[in-house]
């Protein structure tokens, strides 16, 4: 009789920790993403402020987005040592500390160090840690789980270009990335609500126990004998921290290849958008709005792609092909439609398309590897998509800087991902040895 009354509680208790999880989770994408997205503002400002060419700037941002996705299986491989709690708050306070020396800094080539490198590093030690652990707290709702932490990233892409456009008309470049980075700091706070999945503790205590016993029974054979190391298995193996086996399975490969191509489209447009409306004279408070526009549009697609994909209406590869396809398109034509309404409705089918494909990240990678391989692969296919990350943003401006306009990289943006769209809808066809199965988590939604 005790069990029963102690259980509902129990399960208001649990259902109550996801929420808080969730919510922990979803305000730091929005910090995170909202400013790494918002770094447009500043990426005209500092065109305006240094005098320096388009490519060359966009390296401060292109380090940034490398590192945030390079620095990936060595998070995910921390936080599954340490804990995810303890390894976030360590790039919350780095990505702080990056921000706030780039207020002090006198040139731009310095921004590269202080912006790119240091706050790149400290929120790649968010990033992948960020999105991994909602995965081990839900499953029957997990697309929708990430479909709302998502949701943070487009209130954050909202309201961030809005306040760094305000904290510069009001303190200047170097005020406003003094508080920018006291906003950062934020991370931190949200990251200590964080507990350690159930699953990851029990195999942090089993290596222990197996250990130890291994330990002992080498200690009692040996007691006699001189000290020699145990040769087990057990005391021998660690968890490596790239899982290049991966590759050997097709279906992870093409996912690879397909995601590589989309984060290049989708973030080759924060550099493009801002260009391309500065060449047609328009403001920095046009560019905001942009930004905005493609941000609020996310807070209602993310979620309602979400749940869609948890619906198995339609396969999930199908639903992100069929996205970044439109979204490619949509790139090619801009350039021959100039105007403020057109870069409008650019700004509404980016937030519509293209950035869903970050939600399908662990989706596709959970159809092909179990759950407790999940923080190796996701790492992996972050330090993959570091590669694309790195050249999305000068890229494009060094393609403007060459051609005089930005027409081509648009093309080239979008045509790359076309390419991401057939390669997600081409894997049942491509993909081969799918070994590994997914299995059930012990730590499962209602």
């Amino acid at each position: 009789m005790k069990k029963t009354k102690e259980a509902p509680a129990m399960e208001e208790t649990r259902n109550c920790y996801l929420c808080t999880v969730l919510t922990a989770t979803t305000i730091i994408a929005m910090i995170y993403i909202g400013g790494v997205s918002s770094f447009s503002i500043l990426y005209k400002e500092l065109l305006d402020f240094y005098h320096t060419r388009s490519g060359d700037t966009a390296i401060i941002q292109s380090l940034c987005q490398f590192l945030n996705f390079g620095i990936g299986p060595f998070a995910n491989y921390l936080s599954e040592i340490y804990s995810f709690r303890s390894v976030m708050i360590a790039g919350g306070f780095l990505g702080f500390l990056g921000l706030f020396l780039s207020a002090f800094v006198p040139r731009m080539e310095f921004w590269i160090l202080t912006y790119g490198a240091l706050t790149g590093v400290g929120f790649g030690l968010v990033y992948s840690p960020c999105f991994t652990v909602v995965n081990f707290y839900f499953k029957r709702r997990r697309a929708l789980a990430i479909g709302i932490v998502l949701f943070g990233t487009g209130v954050g892409s909202v309201l961030f270009p809005f306040l760094y456009k305000m904290l510069l008309d009001l303190y200047g470049l170097q005020g406003a990335v003094i508080v920018i980075s006291a906003l950062s700091l934020n991370i931190c706070v949200c990251a200590a609500l964080i507990r350690q999945p159930k699953q990851l503790k029990k195999n942090v205590l089993l290596n222990l126990h197996l250990r130890e016993n291994c330990e002992m029974g080498s200690s009692e054979e040996h007691a006699k004998s001189t000290f020699s190391p145990c040769n087990c298995t057990v005391c021998h193996s660690k968890r490596p921290i790239f899982c290049f086996s991966l590759f050997r399975q097709s279906s992870f490969l093409i996912y690879a290849l397909a995601f590589m191509c989309s984060i290049f489209a989708y973030l080759s447009n924060f550099v493009m958008i801002p260009g391309h409306a500065r060449v047609q004279g328009m403001t920095s408070a046009e560019v905001a709005e942009f930004l905005s526009v493609a941000g609020g549009v996310m807070i209602l697609a993310r979620p309602t792609v979400g749940w869609l994909a948890d619906s198995n209406f339609i396969e999930k590869r199908n639903i992100i092909g069929t996205c970044v396809i439109l979204g490619g398109i949509f790139s090619i034509v801009l350039p021959w439609i100039l105007g403020y309404y057109s870069m409008l409705v650019y700004s509404i089918t980016l937030g519509i398309f293209p950035s869903s494909f970050f939600l399908f990240i662990p989706l596709l990678l959970l159809e092909i590897v179990p759950l407790e391989k999940l923080p190796q692969a996701q790492g992996l296919l972050y330090l993959c998509l570091s590669l694309s990350a790195g050249l999305s943003q000068p890229v494009p401006g060094w393609i403007k800087d060459w051609t005089g306009d930005w027409t081509v990289s648009f093309r080239v943006s979008g045509s790359i991902s076309i390419l991401a769209g057939v390669l997600f809808m081409s894997e049942p066809i491509l993909g081969k040895g799918r070994e590994l199965k997914p299995v059930q988590t012990d730590q499962e939604d209602n």
